[in-house]
C-alpha cells in the first residue's frame, strides 16, 4: 500500500544494509583467480574479474601485442568499476579480482565508495619470487593464458617478478587478510570462507 503522498508505511520500509565489497588483489600468478572463484561459489555472490572482461575483449576485438593488452586492460578495469558501481547500488555485495595497484586504483576505487557506498574487505594474495616465475614460465609454455596477455618473460620482467614483495593493499580500511598461496594444497579456502562471513 502506497500512503495519500507516495510514501511506503513504516510498517513496509525495510533497513538497507550496506554492500560488502570483497577484493582480491595481488601481483600475476599469485592465485587470485582461483581464490576469488572458490570464494565466490562458497559465498554465492557475483564475481568481477578484469582479466576475464579482457579476454573477452580480446575475442571480439581481437590482439595483437602488449601495448595492446594494457589498453583492453584499462577499458576492462574500467567495466569493473562501472558494473561494481551498478551492483553495490542495487545493495548486492560482489567479488572484484584484479591486481589493483594503490597509485592508480586509489582514486577509482574511493569514487566507487562515494558513489556506491560499500564495506570494505581485501584479501591479498602472495607468493615466493621464485614460485611465481616458475608459475609465469610454466602458464606461457603450457598456453595457459590466453594470447592476447602477451606476458613478457624477459629476463628484466622476471627478475621484477622476484623482488618485488607483497603487493600493498588499498588504502580503504577494513579487515585484510593476507593468504600465501606458494603452496597451493595448503590454502584453506573454508577458513577463509569461515573468516570472511564473520564480516557479512
Amino acid at each position: 500500500m502506497v500512503g495519500q503522498r507516495g510514501a511506503l508505511p513504516l510498517r513496509m520500509m525495510k533497513h538497507v544494509q550496506t554492500p560488502t565489497l570483497i577484493i582480491v588483489t595481488g601481483h600475476p600468478a599469485t592465485g587470485k583467480t582461483t581464490l576469488s572463484r572458490a570464494l565466490a561459489s562458497g559465498l554465492r555472490l557475483p564475481l568481477l574479474s578484469k582479466d576475464t572482461f579482457k579476454e573477452l575483449m580480446f575475442d571480439g576485438l581481437g590482439w595483437s601485442d602488449r601495448e595492446w593488452s594494457r589498453s583492453v586492460g584499462a577499458t576492462a578495469i574500467s567495466i569493473l568499476y562501472h558494473t561494481a558501481a551498478t551492483i553495490l547500488s542495487s545493495g548486492q555485495s560482489l567479488i572484484a579480482e584484479s591486481n589493483f595497484r594503490a597509485d592508480l586504483d586509489t582514486a577509482r576505487i574511493l569514487y566507487l565508495h562515494a558513489v556506491a557506498p560499500f564495506k570494505p574487505i581485501q584479501i591479498r594474495c602472495t607468493a615466493d619470487g621464485e614460485v611465481l616465475v616458475e608459475r609465469i614460465l610454466r602458464r606461457v609454455v603450457q598456453q595457459q593464458r590466453h594470447p592476447g596477455h602477451c606476458d613478457d618473460c624477459s629476463p628484466t620482467d622476471l627478475e621484477l617478478v622476484r623482488t618485488q614483495g607483497a603487493i600493498e593493499p588499498l588504502p580503504l580500511g577494513g579487515p585484510l587478510l593476507t593468504v600465501d598461496t606458494t603452496f597451493p594444497e595448503q590454502v584453506d579456502v573454508p577458513a577463509i570462507l569461515h573468516w570472511i562471513r564473520g564480516y557479512l
